[in-house]
């Protein structure tokens, strides 16, 4: 006899099963990139999308570039608190 389940349950093994969990958490890196950097750095730079755990990031100027990738570790450790899991496993600065 198969074990009842909640309808809740069901539908997160399914969103699980079919990778629908996987893009909610990598949309919302790109969309609360803002909130989670900060004023600062979201006045020069904005995320645009993310592939495979590469978090693709467009940054004002050259100079802003060089600053952030200095910063990288700290933002990619910063993304994957604030959403509680490993999302982002790297950030390319364009």
């Amino acid at each position: 006899m198969a074990k009842a389940q909640s309808i809740g349950n069901v539908f997160t093994q399914l969103f699980n099963d079919l990778g629908i969990n996987k893009a909610i958490q990598q949309n919302m890196a790109v969309s609360r990139w803002a909130e989670i950097v900060g004023e600062r750095i979201a006045q020069i730079s904005e995320a645009d999308r993310i592939e495979n755990g590469v978090l693709f990031v467009k940054v004002s100027s050259p100079v802003w570039r060089n600053e952030l990738v200095f910063m990288k570790s700290s933002l990619i450790n910063s993304v994957n608190e604030a959403l509680a899991k490993t999302v982002v496993k790297d950030i390319k600065f364009t």
